[in-house]
């Protein structure tokens, strides 16, 4: 089995002098399939994974990490991640920003209720500002 190893580091100096690091290290083993690849993403919704219960072309069961990078340098990005019973969280990407999942886990509550349970993620998509974006995809699923 392949493992993915996650490395890291932030670093800031405010005006004052003062620093702060932080390195946030880690492995995900057993992972047994991975995809990358790069999207072109308009102004309207498009799927750039899919999640399901039993393999499919273009599909993973479940997935062990995500990754998505913007690299435009001007347009953000909507990343939509949608759940088995069709509750989605939106999440803003910046230009030049990347974002990190580390399992197809989520909860949704509209009322703003105290948990309850998680549900699998089934759909990630995304969605342009103003104008294309590519997007950088990075997964893996284990076996």
């Amino acid at each position: 089995m392949a493992q993915l190893v996650v490395e890291k580091r932030y670093s800031i100096t405010l005006d004052s002098g003062e620093a702060y690091n932080m390195d946030a290290n880690s492995t995900v083993e057993n992972v047994g399939e991975a995809v990358k690849r790069d999207v072109k993403v308009p102004t309207s919704e498009v799927t750039i994974l899919l999640i399901g219960a039993a393999p499919a072309a273009g599909q993973l069961t479940g997935i062990k990490f995500f990754v998505v990078q913007n690299n435009d340098t001007t347009n953000f990005a909507i990343i939509r991640l949608e759940d088995t019973g069709g509750h989605t969280v939106d999440l803003k990407l910046e230009p030049g920003q990347s974002m990190d999942l580390f399992n197809d886990k989520v909860s949704v509550d509209e009322t703003g209720g105290a948990f309850s349970a998680f549900s699998d993620i089934d759909t990630i998509s995304a969605t342009a500002d103003t104008a294309d974006v590519v997007l950088t995809t990075f997964a893996g699923q284990s076996c």
